[in-house]
């Protein structure tokens, strides 16, 4: 009785541990040359080994996997709350992010061309990447917002949104992260324009509005060696193509 209290202790202690490490809030996505953005994002979301974990024990295994399910669903979770018929997205900016799909003109509340006071009087506060940013060109997070998204603004007007690996934010047509090419070729047909890109070895693929006044617009799709996207953004031309951001 005793040794099953001992093995139940250790489980409940790699359950504590493993929630408190859970607690963090992502700092920011800074848009980096391809696959770097990537490579951030799978090191921040990295599982502790047994050999972190204090009081592991083998019969925790089981019981941390119950525990890890609710937690990679927590954003999923939240998107489900901001598509509720009952949710007030226009009241609570961040839900009305969550709820929006990624247009040429924008993502929600957030329109390319507006400026970051305007931003701010939308009830979303723009949040610096200094390592991202570069004279006149900088990016910005949302604060308190989770989804792995950036804002370029030149001159403090935003220019473009970038989505960037884990996001859950779609298309209006339904392209995600994970996409193949043959998704964009299907919803997008001939209004698509591809470039090898050398760095991720897939291509740059971008999409040019035919509607009255989107001229200026594009979506662009990176995508990688197995032909799928890994990150995508809406903005205008010609900054919305700069593959590096702003550095």
């Amino acid at each position: 009785m005793v040794k099953g209290k001992q093995k139940r202790r250790g489980a409940l202690g790699a359950i504590a541990a493993l929630t408190a490490l859970a607690g963090f809030v992502t700092a920011g996505y800074g848009q980096r040359p391809q696959g770097e953005a990537q490579a951030i994002l799978a090191q921040a979301s990295t599982v502790p080994t047994a050999a972190t974990l204090p009081y592991y024990s083998s019969q925790a295994s089981a019981v941390l996997d119950g525990v890890l399910a609710p937690l990679s669903s927590l954003r999923v979770m939240q998107r489900a709350i901001a598509l509720a018929p009952g949710a007030n997205a226009d009241t609570v900016p961040n839900l009305a992010l969550l709820a929006a799909p990624l247009k040429t003109t924008g993502l929600g509340p957030i329109r390319i061309g507006m400026k970051l006071d305007d931003l701010r009087a939308k009830g979303l506060t723009p949040v610096l990447i200094e390592e991202s940013s570069n004279g006149q060109c900088q990016y910005y997070r949302i604060k308190d917002h989770g989804e792995p998204l950036g804002l370029m603004a030149i001159d403090d007007q935003v220019l473009r949104v970038d989505i960037w690996p884990g996001s859950l934010t779609t298309t209006r047509s339904g392209i995600r992260i994970g996409s193949t090419e043959r998704d964009l070729v299907r919803v997008y047909g001939e209004q698509l324009e591809a470039t090898a890109n050398p760095v991720t070895l897939g291509k740059t693929v971008i999409f040019t509005p035919q509607d009255p006044g989107e001229d200026v617009y594009r979506l662009v799709f990176e995508t990688d060696d197995q032909g799928r996207v890994t990150q995508f953004r809406a903005g205008q031309f010609p900054s919305v193509t700069w593959a590096e951001g702003c550095l």
